[in-house]
């Protein structure tokens, strides 16, 4: 029987020894044989599960497609359709000059960033994400200056912040305001702080190039373009609806996978396991699986953490958490938006992590300082269900006054700059 017992400790041994030396003289090779079967191993799993939990699996795509069809595109294609052809046409080179003197200093961007910057803060993902590729693909911006702008320039838009979380999960439209300040100081930090990634690198401007010159030479540009108007316009709608299409794909994608993941109590399960001292700090299981959840889409994990049994203030933390962070669904969207170009997306998955976690200290912050006159705005509201569009005409309407009044505040700046500018040089910039 000893004999026996020494046997088997020494075959285990030899097994644990002989497995280390494999690893460790293979290493290389087993990690490149997990990183090529890693993918088509999920896609079993995936078909598995879908064949386990169909009615799951049908009723979350069906809500996929309700949320793309009725929210998704009304809200973003004019965004779309707008921003390339502003960029297209040579808007936002011009507009970027004036923008310089402020975006250089802060977010060391070219002017031109502060486009991608307004139109993401007031649209919602990943219209940063798109204008930015096409200023990059327009080598209007360098490769480091593109994963710079990336990092704070996709963001949550109002509507779905003070609107379908505020206002349709909470309850609570001050609550929404709160939320969405948090969110865009967050923003914005983020691009302050990543204004110093790769700052050594030296930018493809002309610094010896006085402004006004600059004006005059895009101005020749739009003077001497020989675009003709209908086939930009052609392009710029034939570009958006493909983009548009594969933003649906990946939000009925991630709308199957997350509630697959919830009905199997999978996230139930990781949740459970949690630290105890997790608890200590108000954060229980349920608000655990919101917040797993809204690693992979925030609108599950937003309206999860609603319904969690815990204090406004960790609830209002938890989500801004997960609005900052975006999750994987609108990450994949970035990464197919930017595929073609050679932007990296090492320093936008960090900065969205960062913008999350300043998010939710701010929103922290905020609510203490303003927590009486949250609760008091929102119980006068409490009851205004049609405080923000919810049908498919009002969304599109009010996609298209966000686009029209930022271009419209951006050609008034231009066109003042310019006036004072000639005024000043007499001299005609034209």
């Amino acid at each position: 029987m000893r004999y026996q017992s020494e046997m088997n400790y020494f075959i285990f041994s030899s097994f644990i020894a002989f497995a280390l030396t494999f690893y460790l003289c293979n290493k290389s090779k087993i990690f490149q044989y997990i990183k090529k079967s890693f993918l088509p191993l999920c896609a079993a799993l995936f078909i598995i599960a879908l064949i386990v939990f169909p009615k799951t699996a049908v009723s979350s795509a069906s809500k996929g497609i309700h949320l793309w069809l009725e929210v998704v595109f009304p809200s973003l294609f004019p965004f779309f359709v707008a921003s390339q052809l502003l960029n297209r046409s040579g808007f936002i080179g011009f507009a970027g000059i004036i923008m310089e003197p402020v975006m250089r200093p802060i977010f060391n961007i070219p002017g031109c960033g502060s486009f991608a910057l307004a139109m993401g803060i007031v649209s919602g993902y990943p219209i940063g994400a798109s204008i930015t590729s096409d200023l990059k693909r327009q080598e209007l911006i360098t490769k480091t200056e593109a994963e710079r702008l990336l990092t704070f320039t996709n963001n949550s838009g109002p509507l779905f912040i003070m609107g379908a979380v505020a206002v349709g999960m909470f309850n609570m439209p001050a609550a929404g305001y709160l939320l969405y300040i948090s969110h865009v100081a967050a923003c914005l930090t983020v691009g302050f702080i990543f204004r110093y990634y790769k700052s050594s690198e030296k930018s493809t401007q002309k610094p010896y190039l006085k402004m006004s010159q600059k004006i005059r030479f895009e101005l020749k540009k739009l003077k001497n373009s020989d675009i003709s108007p209908y086939t930009l316009f052609g392009e710029c709608v034939k570009s958006s609806i493909s983009t548009i299409f594969a933003i649906g794909g990946f939000i009925i994608f991630f709308s199957v996978l997350i509630n697959i993941l919830i009905s199997s109590g999978f996230s139930g399960w990781v949740c459970s396991t949690a630290p105890t001292f997790l608890s200590k700090l108000g954060i229980g299981p349920q608000l655990l699986e919101g917040i797993f959840c809204g690693f992979f889409e925030i609108t599950t994990g937003a309206n999860l953490i609603n319904l969690a049994n815990a204090d406004l203030v960790i609830k209002l933390c938890t989500v801004s958490l997960i609005i900052g962070w975006a999750g994987l669904s609108v990450h994949a969207q970035v990464l197919s938006v930017i595929n073609g170009s050679d932007i990296s997306a090492k320093p936008y998955i960090l900065g969205k992590a960062l913008q999350g976690v300043i998010s939710c200290v701010y929103t922290f912050i905020g609510y203490n300082l303003f927590s009486s006159l949250i609760h008091k705005t929102s119980s006068v509201f409490a009851n205004s269900e049609k405080l923000f569009p919810d049908n498919w005409k009002s969304i599109l309407q009010s996609s298209f006054n966000s686009v029209l009044i930022i271009s419209v505040i951006m050609l008034l700046i231009s066109v003042i700059y310019i006036c004072t500018t000639a005024f000043m040089s007499r001299k005609n910039l034209f």
